[in-house]
């Protein structure tokens, strides 16, 4: 089977990126599998591994070699400078979608003002919803159209179009097979594995060195990694951690990423009085993020809204065997109780993220309890080469090639 993976790759600053590599590179070590990988135009990777193993390409390449593939691979999300390109190859050269956001609403209606055809926006809402209301479109630019993208997901055209899909969680399945009974829908989970280039084989040396490099190894650190927008609330996180300090001061708060712009985490730290007490390290490549989560004892991924897609932070956290807090969301349903610990997201976030942090602070015992429950269950359900493993053979049963 001859693949075209098109993915957003580092140096683009999206999990999606971390994901798409490791999973070239499981579905590369497949019997019988060869993949190219397919990106946007006028960017160069930066991992070496990646250029190295994989011939890489841009999407306007693909149309004159079509005829060289079996599948076309597509990883889609609601970013339309990572994902937008994809939707009129989706049209024309069906394949199967990994559906990483139910949520297209964004990248479909900015994809459509970027090449000045509005009409292509208003025929997917016709598609899906059967009206063409441009009155989304002022709620959305105004800032106010949260809910009208969560109402409005416009997943439908895309489903239509492909193959099969992929999703992470049960409950984008069901939302899916809802809309579209008829559907083609795999649930793989995110994978765990190492970024390519990553080259720490003893990762509790790799801890103490992490943490020795921050001058932190006494410390209790706290940590929360990705791109930082207000829907992950590190305000509550920031404010229990405040009251954390206050009676624990031997505890640090690493950020590991970049706040999107416009979003000023630096005042929020400085009007709680923890500059000394939190650091943000900036954007870096996945496999520098890992060497950061390794130094971490508490990870924290909260969320909500969402937009129906699977977080991989805590994946990622969790199959390194670090006590993880994440939001009780749908799409993290999958992850029991006691492999994490689950709060709901509501007004008490920070009250009940304080009492928690504290507990896991003075019950070491316990941290380490859920720290190896997750871990076992990373271990058992999502590693690498079973979900490439499981990706292959629902596309050899997609499009019939054996």
């Amino acid at each position: 089977m001859r693949i075209a993976f098109f993915t957003p790759l580092s140096p683009q600053r999206s999990a999606l990126a971390d994901y798409g590599e490791g999973l070239a590179m499981g579905l590369a070590r497949q019997p019988g599998v060869t993949v190219d990988l397919f990106i946007g135009e006028n960017l160069s990777p930066d991992n070496p591994v990646i250029n190295q193993q994989f011939r890489v390409k841009s999407y306007r390449d693909f149309e004159a070699q079509a005829d060289q593939y079996d599948l076309c691979l597509y990883s889609m999300g609601d970013h339309a400078d990572y994902h937008g390109y994809m939707l009129e190859l989706i049209e024309r050269h069906p394949g199967i979608v990994i559906l990483n956001d139910l949520v297209l609403h964004r990248c479909i209606l900015q994809s459509a003002l970027e090449q000045d055809n509005l009409a292509l926006y208003l025929d997917e809402l016709e598609h899906a919803y059967g009206f063409r209301d441009q009155h989304i479109i002022t709620q959305i630019q105004a800032g106010l159209g949260e809910f009208a993208i969560l109402d409005y997901p416009l997943f439908e055209g895309v489903v239509d179009r492909s193959l099969g899909v992929i999703v992470q969680n049960h409950y984008a399945r069901s939302r899916i097979l809802a809309k579209r009974p008829a559907a083609n829908v795999a649930c793989l989970p995110y994978p765990f594995f190492m970024p390519p280039g990553f080259s720490e084989p003893d990762l509790p040396a790799a801890r103490e060195k992490m943490r020795a490099e921050l001058g932190w190894s006494d410390q209790l650190i706290v940590g929360s990694f990705g791109i930082f927008v207000p829907s992950k609330h590190l305000d509550a996180c920031l404010i229990a951690f405040a009251q954390l300090v206050r009676e624990h001061p031997n505890s640090k708060y690493l950020l590991g990423g970049a706040p999107i712009e416009g979003y000023d985490l630096r005042q929020q730290i400085r009007h709680l009085g923890l500059e000394d007490k939190v650091f943000i390290t900036g954007w870096m490549p996945p496999w520098q993020f890992v060497r950061y989560m390794l130094a971490l004892d508490v990870g924290i991924h909260l969320r909500y809204p969402h937009i129906g897609g699977t977080p991989y932070t805590p994946i990622r956290l969790m199959g390194l065997g670090i006590c993880t807090i994440v939001s009780d969301i749908e799409p993290l349903a999958e992850l029991p109780v006691g492999a994490c610990i689950k709060i709901a997201p509501d007004s008490y976030q920070a009250p009940t993220l304080a009492a928690l942090l504290k507990s896991l602070t003075t019950q070491p015992d316990l941290r380490q309890l859920i720290s190896a429950n997750g871990q076992h269950v990373i271990d058992a359900g999502y590693q690498l080469d079973q979900v490439a493993r499981d990706t292959v053979e629902f596309a050899r049963r997609v499009t019939k090639v054996s």
